[in-house]
């Protein structure tokens, strides 16, 4: 997902449409696997949508980015990644999955 290593399940909650503008999703990111480092613009520049991001770490414990710093998170963590500053989130046990709950807000026009 977003060109990290490994794989990451994502299971999508669409609510018929009537969530929008918001997605709910969990990421289910196992072993040595990350979610990639990206950013989502305000001018979605890069097509990925412009997209604020709402963390919350359901279990498990992992290595989370937001811009230049990087923070050990766990099982009750929560953070937001704003617009035009670059996240990622890394499992960081070596057995057990990280499991997230993610809020995706669009703020802007989405491409794709």
């Amino acid at each position: 997902m977003r060109g990290g290593p490994g794989s990451v399940t994502v299971r999508h909650f669409r609510f018929a449409g009537k969530g929008a503008p918001a997605r709910f999703l969990i990421l289910e990111i196992p072993p040595g696997s990350a979610e990639g480092a990206h950013t989502h613009y305000a001018d979605d520049r890069n097509s990925l949508g412009a997209y604020d991001e709402f963390y919350y770490v359901i279990s498990g414990c992992g290595l989370a980015t937001l811009g230049d710093a990087t923070f050990a998170v766990s099982t009750g963590d929560y953070w937001h990644a704003p617009l035009d500053l670059a996240r990622g989130l890394a499992n960081a046990d070596r057995q057990a999955p990280l499991k997230v709950h993610l809020t995706v807000v669009l703020r802007g026009a989405a491409h794709g």
